[in-house]
């Protein structure tokens, strides 16, 4: 345990703490994998009054917010609040990563303006990668087959993102491709992990969680020769190199302050890999099982797709835009079964009292129980029944047609978090998935063997979908004429 529980006093209801003098150190190892169960018990007992209340985790205390007006108040990064503390602390970023990372986060504003401006240059090598990349590991014919759904979506995501990220030829590599998904699966959980230990024992825990460096190892001796080549090239030709690329290490060679290492620049990319990769692939194969467990929303979509890029006369960012029943879908997706189950983290960064009077010593986390508020009726109208075209239809109100969409963000959609931190790269990875979840339901029928949504996992604030059961897929009749195809 990483803290003193006799430290601070946080005066506040806690939630899920077994009777007894060790109940908030039982509560705090329980928190783990109960942590969803813990944040729904809250809301339903101080939801409805907008009332405060704490949780015990192996590292600390954590305040939880259901108040819209303290998310408004606490929603923007500020020193009082900050969420890069919170952040970094989460990641373990110096462990997993370098200390650089959290000293010089310029790959932020690259994520915000690089990758965000280039959505409409980029969706032709995204519908390219990932449509090749899902064929390619995949054998469907006219009969049922089973699927390993999510490391088929790792695949298909890894490549796109590396695509992007790093270029040809390494993004087709598999060898480099299974290095970055080992990676990242060793940071999606490591960080967590990490950062349960006392601040003494971070170090060496890193040491064992993320075998000693050797995945990042890896990845570095595959992308740093190709940061030392455009280097060279960017000193021969300076301003007169008109034709160079417009991926990530170019973006950040660009944007590095002078005498930056090619290591420091190594772990830029390999930031962007493990945040992209990671969230992108479990998203898509939660969409892929609520589907499979409802296919008769299958159809629906697939008219709408394929009426759209008949519009619009093939793939743009507007006819993306336009698909607002697969948009919904996704964002009911995300709604039910969200990568994370709780956002918009701060740190307190001096001792402060909130508006609604809650205290809060220096170093409290504060934190909004995002999947426990998704799943109330304090926010929906049946909230635990799957409605893939419920934003499609608030969408139809007048006033509302730009609304509701899976990119915005607001108190009732807190995925993504909210104010100037929520996620930067939600722009690019929304059409990411559109286009592949498009291509899949286009293509081939889809559902799960029993009938029945598996259930979720949890580790701490992290959602896990179901990876062990397969989805049985099978090809549509005459898909080689569907839109999808005729439009690349």
């Amino acid at each position: 345990m990483s803290y003193s529980r006799t430290k601070t006093h946080i005066d506040v209801p806690a939630v899920g703490v077994p009777p007894g003098l060790f109940g908030p150190w039982k509560a705090a190892f329980l928190w783990i994998s109960h942590s969803e169960a813990f944040m729904r018990e809250g809301v339903r007992k101080y939801g409805q009054s907008g009332t405060t209340f704490k949780i015990s985790t192996p590292a600390r205390w954590i305040v939880f917010i259901t108040n819209r007006d303290i998310m408004r108040e606490i929603k923007n990064d500020s020193d009082a609040l900050s969420f890069h503390a919170a952040s970094q602390e989460r990641l373990s970023a110096k462990y997993i990563f370098s200390q650089d990372l959290y000293v010089n986060p310029y790959h932020l504003d690259l994520i915000s303006k690089k990758l965000t401006q280039k959505l409409t240059t980029v969706i032709p090598e995204v519908l390219e990668e990932i449509t090749m990349a899902f064929e390619e590991n995949v054998k469907i014919g006219s009969e049922w087959t089973a699927i390993d759904n999510y490391n088929i979506m790792l695949k298909s995501i890894s490549r796109t993102t590396s695509k992007i990220f790093v270029g040809l030829p390494l993004c087709r590599k598999q060898d480099y491709l299974d290095k970055v998904v080992k990676f990242a699966t060793l940071a999606s959980k490591g960080g967590q992990t990490i950062d349960m230990f006392p601040n003494i024992l971070k170090p060496v825990a890193s040491w064992f969680v993320m075998d000693n460096g050797a995945a990042m190892r890896k990845i570095m001796d595959d992308v740093g020769p190709i940061f030392v080549e455009r280097k060279r090239m960017m000193e021969e030709w300076g301003d007169d190199w008109t034709d160079r690329p417009n991926d990530a290490v170019q973006w950040i060679l660009e944007l590095a302050p002078p005498n930056s290492s090619i290591e420091s620049m190594c772990v830029r990319i390999m930031f962007l890999s493990f945040a992209a990769i990671h969230t992108s692939s479990m998203s898509i194969t939660q969409v892929l099982l609520d589907l499979g467990a409802h296919p008769e929303f299958q159809e629906p979509l697939k008219e709408e797709i394929e009426s759209v890029l008949q519009e619009f006369g093939g793939w743009s960012k507007q006819a993306l835009t336009k698909m607002k029943k697969l948009d919904s879908c996704m964002r009911e997706s995300q709604r039910m079964n969200g990568v994370v189950i709780a956002s918009v983290m701060r740190k307190a960064m001096t001792s402060q009292t909130l508006s609604d009077g809650t205290f809060l010593p220096k170093g409290t986390w504060v934190i909004v129980p995002t999947s426990a508020l998704h799943h109330s009726e304090i926010l929906y109208e049946n909230p635990l029944e799957f409605d893939p075209f419920r934003y499609s239809r608030m969408r139809e109100q007048p006033g509302h047609e730009a609304k509701h969409q899976l990119v915005s963000v607001d108190e009732n959609n807190l995925g993504f978090g909210i104010g100037n931190h929520a996620c930067p790269g939600r722009f690019f990875a929304a059409n990411e998935l559109k286009i592949l979840l498009a291509y899949i339901v286009c293509n081939y029928e889809f559902k799960i063997p029993t009938n029945e949504r598996p259930t979720n996992e949890f580790y701490g604030i992290s959602c896990i979908p179901d990876v062990k059961t397969p989805l049985l897929f099978r090809e549509r009749p005459g898909r080689d004429e569907s839109p999808v195809h005729f439009f690349k």
